[in-house]
């Protein structure tokens, strides 16, 4: 009789290197499809032709939907048995290959089609792209919590996701426009479906990068019995009774709705008051270089003063820095446009903590539920935070656009807005600042209550270390 060969145990790896930036190119390939969204007002407006209000309508409730399928996707996760990838991966890897083509979908070039079919198209081909990137983002989101169970580490993952987002979103703030806009700075629309195809390729090779260089080392496991009695109302409730779930997600939603829900409206400024379309690009990655400058001192940030604390003190820099934005008598030549960008860079490094480290909070989240209730369950934590994130998309989208109605604003026009209109867009913008840095603050400091001492004090009743998961058998045939 043939011998049954024995199995291979031997420890995990530790964790490392490999791990960070295998971790950051998950949320480069997440961003190369999301990031185009900022796009999609203005190809829908100023390219198929919808009106605002139409525009308005549709996302909202598109982002409705978008933020519930979020927590199913979660309780699906913590209620079925993990495939042979792990908990998380199985799911990534066959929502890698739809992303290829879903995200191209958003951008079917058809101005000259019929009204209702333009918005049957900008819905069925969002849903499409939705569906593909929850299947792909939730698990890539809950993974953190997964994959070490040291808080400073757990920032460091956060800290790489925001570099792989930061790579990606540069390649689009930098590249795009000068793709995208003609000379008169109007939107180059026929062009957006290529480049959408192109970055859903690049997207999928990313993904796999990150399924062959991380490691789950925080595994714990239920009987079958104990799955089949998983409640997902009841980990909803217990979600919300997750104060230090519910501030971070409200502070995240408040800095979703500045920097998706603004993206739009600063390229329109860029359009109609500085003129200078093509370069709203470049200008955008210099405003934003306050996010790639703190990387080195985030870990010794955190280490020093704990992750609420580093990340909410720095927006008080940010609420002085809008109203500047509003107040001031900023005009629209090279001086005011170097105002704007001093200002811009400041609100930007005021945030750009909490954009580091956001991620790493959210896994602190899921330990603290596991604490409260002794139940483990990554993917309805994440996948409930992914929800107010994606409410916060909705709404804020919604908000802009009707906002922008306010201000005079005609999507017709395009470039061609009146100097008053294109004053008023810039004064919403420092007023949007305001109230979600100020929103943020309040809800980091009041109502998160995982301080340094606190998270410290967490880790080691739920008896854990890096050591002892370095130690843990990793069995392979």
């Amino acid at each position: 009789m043939e011998a049954i060969p024995n199995k291979v145990v031997k420890p995990l790896r530790p964790f490392g290197a490999k791990d960070k930036w295998s971790y950051a190119m998950g949320d480069f390939g997440c961003n190369m499809s999301f990031a185009l969204n900022s796009y999609l007002m203005l190809f829908y407006t100023q390219y198929i032709g919808l009106s605002l209000t139409t525009w308005g309508v549709i996302i909202l409730l598109l982002k409705i939907w978008d933020g519930i399928n979020d927590p199913i996707m979660g309780g699906l996760m913590d209620s079925l048995k993990p495939g042979k990838r792990g908990k998380f991966k199985s799911y990534i890897y066959f929502g890698s290959f739809l992303l290829v083509v879903s995200g191209a979908m958003c951008f079917l070039p058809i101005p000259n089609a019929p009204y209702w079919v333009k918005i049957l198209v900008c819905v069925v081909g969002y849903l499409v792209w939705d569906m593909s990137y929850t299947i792909v983002n939730v698990p890539y989101g809950a993974m953190n919590a997964a994959i070490t169970a040291d808080p400073t580490e757990r920032a460091q993952l956060s800290t790489y996701r925001s570099i792989g987002a930061y790579i990606a979103n540069v390649v689009i703030m930098v590249a795009l426009p000068l793709f995208c806009y003609d000379k008169a700075n109007n939107l180059i629309g026929n062009r957006l479906f290529i480049i959408a195809l192109i970055m859903g390729v690049a997207a999928f090779f990313a993904f796999q990068i990150l399924l062959k260089g991380t490691v789950e080392r925080v595994k714990v496991e239920h009987e079958e019995e104990d799955r089949q009695k998983y409640n997902y109302w009841k980990a909803m409730g217990s979600f919300f009774r997750n104060r230090a779930a519910v501030g971070t997600t409200i502070a995240a939603m408040a800095s979703l709705i500045m920097m998706s829900g603004l993206a739009t409206a600063t390229q329109i400024l860029f359009q109609s008051f500085f003129q200078k379309a093509q370069m709203s690009g470049v200008i955008s990655f210099v405003a934003n270089l306050p996010m790639l400058l703190i990387i080195p001192f985030v870990k010794p940030a955190v280490k020093r003063f704990g992750k609420k604390e580093a990340s909410s003190y720095p927006l008080l820099l940010g609420i002085v820095a809008a109203l500047m934005m509003v107040l001031l008598p900023i005009k629209p030549d090279m001086g005011g446009l170097i105002i704007w960008m001093a200002l811009s860079v400041i609100v930007s490094f005021s945030f750009s903590p909490f954009v580091m480290v956001g991620w790493a909070m959210v896994a602190d989240c899921i330990d603290y539920q596991e604490l409260k209730t002794g139940r483990r369950e990554e993917g309805t934590v994440y996948a409930t935070y992914s929800l107010g994130r994606k409410l916060a998309q909705g709404f804020g989208a919604s908000i802009i656009a009707f906002l922008l109605l306010l201000t005079g604003y005609i999507s017709e026009n395009g470039a061609a807005q009146t100097m008053v209109v294109a004053d008023n867009i810039r004064k919403m913008i420092g007023l949007v600042y305001f109230g979600g840095l100020s929103l943020m603050f309040v809800f980091l400091r009041w109502v998160y209550n995982l301080d340094k001492k606190t998270v410290a004090e967490m880790e080691q009743k739920l008896g854990r270390s890096n050591q002892e998961l370095v130690n843990q058998p990793n069995e392979e045939d």
